[in-house]
């Protein structure tokens, strides 16, 4: 694993594998808490299958939710996709994003539980996106030296991966509105064999302190045959591997099982952090796939712009992304945890 440094050709497109479900996924989100417009934005091309996951989402200051996804028809691999399209400038510094097509409004986001109805009885509106995207580079990256990925990643997701922190600037327009964004989140970029049942659940905390000095990204993953749980921390320029983190989560007693608090203390050294999250949004995907035993399984996706408060006093912003598959009843297999 040593040898398997990134270099800033990664932060491009790779040569497609030979597996079905080959895949190179690109993703960032964020939360602006002054305004209220927050979202999430991925590509994940599967040439191998001749197409592409496209997903765009907007929370919008007015509670409301923009929201599109399509298997967008692809030739080859490319970053351009049903309407979504990145551009990578100074490689692990600056990309763009923007889309241009429908998006699905939501007076309620939970609707998307059950995929079909939310497409069929939702409005629709036209969007036109632009996002800039900034990153601190190379040496702020989990995952430039890919040995650290192990220790987040679970076998199936990848087989190559990293991930940072992000600041998106840009402007969002819904139908005849338009809303400036000045957000702050997370960036990942993925390429090999993809297996979205390769978790039983999983927990990816993102925030980052108002004044950009002091950020985390952290997960918490469970799988048939291994556990996770590790991040890291970017401090005033400098990152640090994350030894091990406390997590203690609140949800709602009944379904759908909302998180409603995220309390953290999280390690590296002799160094601690303690933050506490409040998600202002609830956001289901579902995928329905057989899972390790072949049997049919579901796994529920719940996204959250969240609001953390530091051990300082300092507020902060970022997403709560929470996997889980569900039982039978549709419950959460990592309600406990």
């Amino acid at each position: 694993m040593s040898d398997r440094k990134l270099t800033p050709v990664d932060d491009y497109l790779h040569q497609v594998g030979t597996q079905q479900n080959w895949n190179e996924s690109r993703y960032i989100d964020f939360h602006d808490p002054a305004t209220g417009t927050g979202g999430w934005f991925r590509i994940g091309m599967r040439p191998n299958e001749g197409h592409a996951e496209m997903s765009v989402s907007i929370n919008l200051p007015d509670g409301r939710h923009a929201f599109f996804f399509e298997r967008a028809p692809i030739e080859g691999n490319r970053l351009i996709a049903g309407g979504q399209e990145w551009t990578i400038g100074d490689p692990y510094r600056s990309c763009t994003v923007s889309y241009s097509g429908p998006v699905l409004i939501l007076e309620d986001a939970w609707v998307l539980a059950d995929p079909k109805k939310a497409f069929t009885t939702s409005p629709r509106e036209h969007a036109e996106i632009s996002l800039e995207v900034r990153t601190e580079g190379l040496e702020a990256v989990m995952g430039s030296d890919q040995e650290d990925i192990d220790k987040i990643f679970l076998p199936g997701q990848a087989d190559w991966h990293y991930q940072h922190l992000c600041w998106v600037k840009g402007t969002v327009t819904v139908g005849d509105q338009t809303f400036e964004v000045d957000g702050r989140g997370g960036k990942d970029h993925s390429w090999g064999p993809r297996n979205w049942l390769a978790k039983i659940y999983l927990r990816w905390l993102i925030g980052t302190t108002d004044d950009d000095e002091l950020g985390f990204m952290l997960v918490r993953g469970v799988g048939p045959t291994k556990r996770t749980r590790s991040g890291h921390v970017w401090e005033k320029g400098q990152f640090f591997l994350v030894d091990d983190f406390d997590m203690k989560n609140t949800y709602s007693d009944t379904s759908p099982y909302e998180l409603l608090r995220c309390d953290l203390a999280i390690r590296s050294g002799d160094r601690e952090w303690t933050v506490t999250g409040t998600p202002e949004a609830w956001e289901p995907l579902r995928h329905r796939a057989k899972d390790e035993n072949g049997d049919p399984a579901i796994l529920r996706i719940v996204k959250s712009p969240t609001r953390w408060t530091f051990g300082d006093g300092r507020l902060g912003a970022g997403m709560c992304e929470i996997h889980d598959r569900l039982s039978a009843s549709g419950v959460p297999a990592g309600i406990e945890d």
